[in-house]
């Protein structure tokens, strides 16, 4: 269709329920946000989160809704998703996949969390099978080549290291001859990759139940956990600060935050459950 001027074009185009497959493709990420959200289960200590600020690990348990995100992260997200996909189908088509997405429990640490995939790097040699679980890292190429320019010791931050070494002690209970856990880096710009192989000690495995038993402590006892400042901390710790303040000079108890967090709960506004954080 030709359209016989600008102002025609327009009028047509504001009967339509969408402008552009963009905002199909927003529509679709933010009900999916939603739709997440709403069946989410935040009693647990997430894997993904281990090694970070604990302060903000509590008050995700706590249920507090965190800063809404711009939705071009849910879009990041997604993509990731599919090379995570692609490297499990290839893995599958070579006959090396053992098992993938695979969810980790322990009801008395209340810990959770999902790996990736666990590979055999000797496939068809029953006597000599190599089990090896892989931690899928996506990264824009900017990340990733800044990532590359670190001294070689820091190109895996520490709670990275933390993350994988809990999937590697829990998923040994189920595959209790697994050789090793990597962090497979894929860069999305330009199809670079790096890996990098672990073989954990027990000292690091005891780090991780250490971890995991002291916020249990503080969960407990309803004790907030001290804050790192560290960058997780942008979406729980800062935009709550005022009324951690408060808990943490007394003037408001944690079963008064407990409150707080199941009313912002209820005023969620956004996919991520984000209204105004001030109060």
């Amino acid at each position: 269709m030709i359209y016989n001027s600008w102002l025609e074009c327009l009028e047509l185009n504001n009967t339509m329920k969408y402008q552009s497959l963009d905002e199909i493709i927003r529509e679709y990420l933010l009900s999916q946000e939603k739709e997440r959200a709403e069946k989410i289960d935040n009693d647990w200590w997430w894997a993904s989160e281990l090694g970070t600020c604990m302060r903000k690990q509590f008050l995700r348990r706590l249920g507090l809704p965190p800063k809404q995100k711009e939705w071009r992260i849910s879009f990041l997200a997604e993509m990731g998703k599919s090379s995570h996909e692609w490297v499990i189908n290839s893995a599958r088509s070579m006959g090396c996949l053992i098992d993938h997405e695979g969810e980790l429990k322990d009801e008395e640490l209340r810990y959770k969390g999902r790996f990736d995939l666990i590979v055999d790097l000797n496939p068809g040699n029953l006597s000599d099978h190599y089990y090896s679980l892989i931690d899928i890292k996506t990264q824009r190429p900017e990340a990733f080549f800044r990532r590359m320019r670190s001294p070689k010791g820091d190109r895996v931050k520490s709670f990275q290291k933390m993350q994988l070494a809990s999937y590697f002690l829990f998923a040994k209970r189920k595959y209790p001859n697994l050789k090793d856990a990597r962090i497979y880096y894929l860069d999305r710009g330009g199809g670079v990759r790096d890996e990098y192989v672990f073989k954990f000690s027990k000292s690091m495995e005891d780090e991780v139940i250490k971890e995991l038993k002291a916020l249990n402590k503080y969960w407990e006892e309803k004790q907030l956990p001290p804050c790192s400042n560290s960058f997780v901390c942008e979406d729980y710790c800062r935009p709550y600060k005022n009324v951690l303040a408060k808990v943490e000079q007394g003037e408001l108890s944690l079963e008064e935050l407990i409150n707080y967090a199941k009313t912002k709960n209820k005023e969620r506004s956004g996919p991520q459950g984000a209204g105004r954080l001030e109060w």
